[in-house]
């Protein structure tokens, strides 16, 4: 009974080091600057339009907002109210935000920064947005509680410059935000996969074709060959296969790569033949936090955190 007992805990151990281990903090810093990059793009994009979106002339009145909001939520319209002064605050607050998570400059607030800009602007207009809102949110909320800042930073490189000395070593960090951000990645491709496999275009193998001719979202031409049955059923059940494979595949380290790969050319193909602004590019950005391996030290890292008081090597993913 004990030997079952010890057994059954074996999982739950090796899933509490995994999480407790300290990282190398390169692949969270390299997805900090990089996301920081992708959030300020969003931002730039949206700039003009704002107005439109989040006016109190604009589509949605408040008059019409009340009606149709499901309740409050911390944003800047908490301390505000229908202001349109409000956009100028959600402007500024995220180019803040992003150029902070770009140079790694108090990535932390940085990152509350765009948070709360793109809580703001979600909760006063939520029809118009898309999975790639939802991916800047999360990303930002558990940015606010990581160690994004000990790489890749301008800091860091003004410092090095300043000493004439050759970089410092890297200092582990608490993986546990990093972990959650990969978790919530698997979580994503798992549930859509669900999603779609209990619908009737995806189990007949129509649904990829049939979303390829909505004109309202092609971006490029697509050539004719790619709209014919045949390989319509392909692309399906193909995404259905890489959803649903995605959370498991990962895991393995002889194909964590190959799967990565795979997930590039898929959302570059949904780059090409659909405008969807930047969701391939935020949903690939979380790929960075599995290059681990590609970031291996020669030299041990100091360990940073309450739950790291030994330092220990980089963990394979």
């Amino acid at each position: 009974m004990i030997r079952c007992v010890r057994w059954l805990g074996l999982p739950l151990d090796a899933f509490d080091d995994w999480v407790r281990t300290p990282v190398d903090p390169r692949p969270l810093a390299f997805f900090r600057f990089w996301f920081g990059f992708l959030c300020l793009v969003n931002l730039l994009l949206l700039w003009n339009d704002l107005p439109m979106w989040l006016g109190n002339d604009g589509v949605l009145p408040p008059q019409t907002h009340l009606l149709l909001q499901d309740g409050t939520r911390f944003n800047l319209y908490m301390f505000t109210g229908y202001n349109d002064g409000t956009i100028t605050l959600i402007r500024w607050c995220g180019l803040a935000g992003g150029l902070g998570l770009l140079a790694g400059f108090f990535p932390r607030v940085s990152a509350c920064a765009m948070w709360l800009a793109v809580s703001s602007f979600s909760w006063r207009n939520m029809n118009i947005l898309h999975s790639g809102d939802n991916l800047i949110r999360i990303g930002c909320f558990f940015l606010m509680f990581a160690h994004s800042g000990e790489a890749f930073t301008l800091r860091r490189w003004i410092a090095t410059r300043r000493a004439g000395v050759g970089l410092k070593p890297f200092r582990h960090i608490p993986a546990w935000p990093q972990r959650i951000l990969q978790l919530q990645l698997c979580v994503a491709y798992f549930v859509a996969g669900i999603w779609k496999a209990t619908g009737v275009a995806w189990q007949s193998g129509t649904a990829v074709g049939t979303v390829l001719q909505l004109g309202e979202f092609q971006r490029f031409p697509i050539p004719d060959w790619v709209m014919t049955p045949i390989v319509s059923q392909l692309m399906t059940h193909g995404t259905l296969l890489f959803e649903l494979g995605f959370p498991f595949l990962i895991w393995i380290p002889s194909l964590r790569m190959p799967v990565l790969l795979v997930g590039i050319v898929f959302h570059a193909g949904l780059e090409w033949t659909m405008n969807v602004q930047l969701f391939q590019w935020l949903i690939t950005a979380y790929y960075l936090l599995f290059l681990g391996p590609l970031f291996s030290t020669s030299t041990q890292a100091t360990a940073v955190g309450p739950a790291a008081t030994t330092a220990g090597p980089a963990c394979s993913a």
